[in-house]
């Protein structure tokens, strides 16, 4: 079992010291802005808290490839909005990526720029948000600057978190990952948890205000 340990510690530390891990980390996020299929959120926390416990990948590099992959991304993603529209159209109104729809409409006239940047957060919510935004053609330049925002905020979070749980765990380091990835998943479950408690809340005020 040790060996089987040490292998995987071994395979994973050849793979983030290559100077290829970097790009690689960029183009996942890319793509996962694109298509929210691939698991960024759990990347970043892996490499974190890799960074964390074996000194390797430097954190000021992932950080910055992050944030380079995630805001090409998001500006790629915005400008097919007009195409990619009717994709998000045909999307079933009771899944999750229908209710992420239903809430960036909801919000995006009222507080686009919160919206923006609270969405960078939530997987299918952001890839909505900018082919929506895109698609109703809203103002890029401030897109990009709330855009900027919100990824330099998710990066910080992703990292930071992963980053922890891999130094607290240091001496242990197929742990430290685990912790982690695990406290990286915490984290994004809260904040998903707070949106949707913050929306229910909007929703039961405008209902009083109705009355």
């Amino acid at each position: 079992m040790t060996d089987v340990v040490d292998s995987l510690v071994g395979f994973l530390e050849q793979l983030m010291t290559t100077p290829l891990f970097y790009p690689l980390l960029s183009l996942v996020i890319t793509l996962d802005a694109l298509c929210p299929l691939l698991p960024s959120e759990t990347v970043l926390n892996l490499a974190g808290a890799f960074s964390g416990s074996q000194g390797v990948p430097d954190v000021r590099w992932i950080f910055a490839a992050a944030t380079i992959g995630a805001i090409i991304g998001d500006n790629l993603c915005f400008m097919l909005g007009s195409r990619l529209i009717r994709v998000v159209n045909q999307l079933d109104p009771e899944s999750r990526a229908g209710k992420a729809i239903e809430w960036v409409r909801e919000n995006q006239n009222k507080r686009a720029g919160v919206t923006i940047i609270v969405a960078r957060f939530l997987p299918w919510a952001r890839w909505v948000a900018t082919i929506v935004l895109g698609s109703v053609r809203y103002n890029w330049f401030l897109f990009f600057i709330y855009d900027t925002i919100g990824v330099l905020l998710w990066v910080t979070v992703g990292v930071g978190v992963g980053y922890l749980g891999g130094a607290i765990m240091s001496d242990y380091p197929i742990l430290a990952m685990l912790v982690g990835v695990t406290l990286g998943s915490l984290v994004g479950l809260g904040i998903q948890k707070l949106q949707s408690n913050v929306a229910e809340w909007n929703d039961v005020r405008r209902g009083m205000s109705a009355i």
